[in-house]
C-alpha cells in the first residue's frame, strides 16, 4: 500500500485535496501534516511546525511514495508590509526542510504554486515557460515560490525524484476565514459586503485587474487525478479557471448572488473606492494559458457564477465560520 504524505492537509485548499486524493486512492494510507487540526477527524494526522526540521524528519520515519506540499505561511497585505522577508524566509525554509527528506523513498513531489511567479512577466496569456528568462517576481511571497521551484527542478536533477508543479490562480475556497482581512480578494469582497455591508468597497488599484478564479473542488480534483499520470512528469502547469474577470465583476457578481438567495438587501449599492496596491504587485492582467491543462483532458472547470455561487452558499450555511 502506497503513503501519501500530504502537507497542509486541514488548510483552505488542502482539506480539499486530501478528500480528493483518499476518492481517487482508496487503499493509499494518507499522512496528514498540518499545524493544528481544523476538521473533524484525527486519523493519519500529525500536528506540528515545518520550520522544525526535527517534526518533519519524523514524518518519514516510514516510507513515503508521495508528497503532496500545500502547506504555506498566512500572509495578507499587512504582513507583507510589516514582515516581508519573513513571509519569504518561512516558506522557503518549510520546502527546504521537505525536500531534505525526500532522498531515499520519495518517488514524486508535488509542488503547489502560485501564479504570483508572473508578477514580472507581461506576456498574455501567461505560459508555463514564460518564468524562465523572466525577471523575478516582486512580492515576498511570489518570489518564495519562483525559488522553491527551481529549488524542486535542482533537486530532480541531482536526486531523480520526480515531480510536478502546479502554478494555481486565485482559488476559491469556502474555508478560508473571512473573519479578518486576507490574502485573497474574493474574501475580504464577501466579508465587507455580506458581513460588513460597507456603504463604501475599498478596492486595491483601479478594480479592472483581470484574474482567473479556480473552484477549489477543481484544483483537488486535477491534483488528485493527475497524480500518477506521466504526462505530468516533470511538467509545470497551469491551474485555472477559463473564465477571466475583473475585480469590479467579481464585485457585481456577489451582489447578484446575494440579492438573488436573500441574503442582501435588494437596494443595496455600496459605492466603490480605489487606490493603493498588494505589496506594489496589483498587475493589470493575470490570465494564464491552460493549453497544458487543456492536453491533460481536464474538461470539468467551474463557470465563475457558478464558483461563486458555491461558495456564497457554503458561507451561508456555516455562518459561524
Amino acid at each position: 500500500m502506497s503513503r501519501i504524505l500530504i502537507t497542509g492537509s486541514e488548510g483552505n485548499v488542502g482539506a480539499y485535496i486530501t478528500d480528493a486524493v483518499r476518492r481517487a486512492f482508496p487503499s493509499a494510507e494518507i499522512v496528514r501534516v498540518d499545524r493544528a487540526r481544523r476538521t473533524d477527524s484525527d486519523e493519519g494526522l500529525h500536528t506540528g511546525d515545518l520550520l522544525d526540521s526535527t517534526f518533519v524528519r519524523s514524518l518519514f520515519e516510514k516510507p513515503i511514495d508521495i508528497v503532496i506540499h500545500a502547506a504555506a505561511p498566512t500572509y495578507n497585505a499587512t504582513v507583507y508590509k510589516e514582515n516581508p522577508y519573513g513571509v519569504f524566509r518561512d516558506d522557503i525554509r518549510i520546502f527546504s526542510n521537505i525536500l531534505e527528506n525526500c532522498t531515499r523513498d520519495v518517488k514524486k513531489i508535488v509542488y503547489l504554486s502560485s501564479a504570483m511567479v508572473y508578477e514580472s512577466v507581461e506576456d498574455i496569456p501567461f505560459n508555463e515557460e514564460s518564468t524562465d528568462t523572466a525577471a523575478a517576481p516582486r512580492s515576498p511571497y511570489g518570489l518564495a515560490k519562483y525559488v522553491n521551484e527551481r529549488a524542486l527542478k535542482l533537486f530532480n536533477a541531482q536526486h531523480g525524484v520526480d515531480y510536478t508543479v502546479w502554478r494555481m490562480f486565485n482559488v476559491v475556497s469556502p474555508r478560508e476565514d473571512h473573519s479578518r482581512p486576507g490574502a485573497h480578494v474574493y474574501v475580504d469582497f464577501y466579508r465587507k459586503l455580506f458581513v460588513e455591508r460597507v456603504p463604501v468597497l475599498d478596492i486595491f488599484g483601479d478594480g479592472a485587474q483581470v484574474r482567473s478564479f479556480t473552484w477549489v473542488g477543481d484544483v483537488a480534483d486535477i491534483i488528485a487525478r493527475y497524480l500518477q499520470d506521466a504526462r505530468t512528469s516533470k511538467q509545470t502547469i497551469n491551474l485555472a479557471g477559463d473564465e477571466p474577470r475583473s475585480l469590479l465583476d467579481l464585485k457585481d457578481m456577489l451582489l447578484k448572488i446575494g440579492k438573488d438567495t436573500g441574503t442582501l438587501p435588494a437596494d443595496y449599492r455600496p459605492d466603490v473606492k480605489t487606490g493603493e496596491s498588494f505589496f506594489g504587485v496589483e498587475s493589470q492582467k493575470r490570465i494564464p494559458s491552460l493549453e497544458k491543462l487543456k492536453e491533460l483532458g481536464w474538461d470539468g472547470t467551474t463557470s465563475f457564477e457558478d464558483c461563486f455561487r458555491r461558495f456564497v452558499s457554503d458561507k451561508n450555511a456555516h455562518a459561524h465560520v
